[in-house]
């Protein structure tokens, strides 16, 4: 059943714009002698596919049609009937693979059926070989599942889980030679035999399967790395030629005036034709982390997760979730619209009754994000930081309504803290690949506890061109040295040595106080956990010293004193009638 949330998001969106909504992915009506029909499969929610997702499994559809919003609020009996028209207006992308793609597939196939001696039957997408009685051969790999596409700029690649299968189709037809039934000689053709001796699937010439017949399930374990996956399909076929000759013949009469001798001999052909697809094994049993703690906050942990795998989410104790750029939808396999009829004589085309299926991963955001769950209570996780390799968004079909980012990161690696939580919960997280029903559950090792650091900043020189800073960094709780990380002051940042002490230059004189800070590395990048620490330092006050204040009396007594006694002579040798220095008598 399709996800509650979805359709009331879906709801409220349409609801809310009041407008009418191009259709992305409706049913149209079959048509005869075309390759290009999308409709999609008359089936329905047949073999067990869930009602409400079918009408989402197509969304190359390109039918256009109107809708308003009260077409989504009246007269909607149901989910599966809501879900029906949401098709018929867009493409509803999923957050994780779906398993009604696999399901509908294996289903499906069981609804090919083969051509007679005469007549080959093949999605229009086939490539066709021909060898001197076997005529239009071929196998087609219906589908990998489980599988996604992922999508990104310009390529594409086909993602497999290490344990799935392939499923394929086969057909040909076979050329009797025409009878010569004129002359001496004359020959008479028939069909004695004709079979699909073997279906083999191998992974780059490695045999993993084998099948018979014109639909084959072929199983595959303990893949990795990059294989090409190829069927190979064995095709036998036994023709009886009798051939009878007149030694006494007459020509004229068109008789045989003796009598005729028959000879029979069995003439047989095999021909193996192949598909092959490349793929990449998605493996995410490889995945890795860590935990940590901190000194200053019992309540805090940190975690780092290595999915060495494209990955869709990761799980961590059922109460927080870390969610990747992807989104996945489902569509219809190129090819396989129309289905062709071939004999000796003739080629028919119809809508084909057999559609395969096939999951893609699309980006739709730039990083990986924690969902909000609109629940108000306060999100469980944080993200620290992502790294990977930021790559191009791809260029989708018009048929597709769905945008992707321009651009995203591939990450490998994700770091998350949480405040809420308790230790406990990151002792085991549970990564999810990109294909359906990849999911790994590893155990978190912790790795220690991020511990306190004291920055202690020291002015040892200031002066008009600059001043030169010490900076001690310690363990708050045991005062110890700290060997790793840096302090920065302004715009200079400088290492700490082996005795925890880094000497900056500064090139610009601070006007009153020093600010620094002690930068450690990313506790999700290294083994040496510590904390940030900031400290100020005041530039001490520049007082002269005792000499200088002796040599400045000095200096003022010299320059003042001559003037001093010229002024109170000249005041007294005019009896202070000049400046009244003295008394008048």
């Amino acid at each position: 059943m399709i996800e509650s949330r979805m359709l009331a998001i879906a709801l409220i969106l349409v609801a809310a714009s009041g407008a009418a909504i191009g259709l992305a992915a409706g049913t149209g009506t079959d048509e005869s002698n075309t390759s290009t029909a999308t409709t999609i499969p008359d089936d329905g929610p047949a073999y067990g596919v869930n009602e409400t997702r079918f009408p989402l499994l197509w969304s190359e559809d390109v039918e256009q049609d109107t809708r308003s919003s009260d077409e989504f609020v009246d007269n909607v009996s149901s989910d599966a009937a809501f879900a029906s028209r949401l098709a018929g207006s867009t493409d509803v992308p999923f957050e994780k693979p779906i398993a009604d793609v696999s399901i509908w597939n294996s289903g499906d196939l069981r609804d090919f059926s083969p051509g007679d001696e005469t007549t080959s039957t093949h999605p229009e997408g086939a490539r066709l070989e021909d060898g001197l009685y076997v005529r239009d051969a071929y196998t087609s790999i219906f589908a990998i599942q489980p599988s996604t596409v992922l999508q990104s700029g310009n390529a594409t690649t086909q993602y497999i889980a290490s344990e799935g299968e392939v499923l394929a189709i086969s057909d040909y037809r076979v050329r009797v030679p025409d009878d010569d039934t004129t002359g001496s000689i004359r020959d008479q053709w028939s069909l004695a035999e004709t079979t699909i001796d073997s279906v083999e699937l191998r992974a780059d010439g490695r045999l993993l399967d084998t099948d018979s017949g014109h639909r084959s399930s072929l199983e595959y374990s303990d893949l990795s790395g990059s294989p090409n996956l190829t069927v190979a399909v064995e095709i036998a076929v036994r023709l009886r030629h009798e051939t009878r000759t007149c030694e006494d013949y007459n020509s004229t009469a068109d008789s045989c005036e003796g009598s005729w001798e028959t000879e029979t001999e069995d003439v047989t052909e095999g021909m193996t034709v192949t598909a092959s697809r490349h793929t990449v094994v998605n493996r995410v049993d490889d995945s890795g982390g860590k935990r940590v703690t901190f000194e200053s906050d019992s309540n805090r942990t940190g975690i780092v997760v290595h999915p060495n795998a494209t990955w869709s989410s990761i799980d961590i104790d059922g109460n927080g979730r870390l969610r990747g750029p992807w989104r996945f939808y489902s569509a219809g396999v190129d090819g396989w619209h129309t289905m062709v009829s071939r004999t000796a004589t003739s080629t028919t085309r119809r809508n084909s009754s057999v559609r395969p299926a096939q999951t893609h991963a699309v980006p739709v955001q730039k990083r990986p994000d924690i969902p909000s769950e609109s629940t108000g209570v306060e999100t469980p996780l944080a993200i620290e930081e992502t790294w990977g390799d930021e790559q191009a968004g791809p260029s989708l079909s018009s048929e597709i309504a769905i945008t992707p980012a321009d651009r995203y990161l591939q990450a490998t690696s994700v770091a998350a803290r949480s405040k809420t939580l308790p230790n406990t919960a990151f002792e085991e997280v549970t990564v999810h690949g990109i294909v359906h029903g990849q999911s790994w559950t590893i155990s978190i090792d912790d790795r220690g506890t991020v511990r306190e650091t004291t920055l202690e900043l020291t002015v040892l020189e200031a002066n008009s061109s600059g001043a030169v800073v010490e900076a001690t960094v310690t363990e708050s709780t045991t005062g110890e040295p700290v060997t790793t990380g840096r302090v920065e002051v302004g715009n200079q940042s400088v290492p700490v040595n082996a005795s925890g002490i880094a000497v900056l230059e500064l090139e610009d004189r601070p006007s009153l106080l020093v600010d620094g800070r002690y930068v450690p590395a990313d506790w999700w990048r290294t083994d040496q956990l510590y904390a940030e620490a900031e400290d100020r330092a005041k530039i001490p006050p520049k007082y002269p010293t005792f000499q200088k204040l002796v040599q400045l009396v000095l200096v003022t007594l010299l320059w003042f004193l001559p003037v001093a006694v010229a002024v109170y002579g000249f005041d007294y040798l005019t009896g202070g009638a000049a400046l009244g220095l003295r008394n008048r008598q």
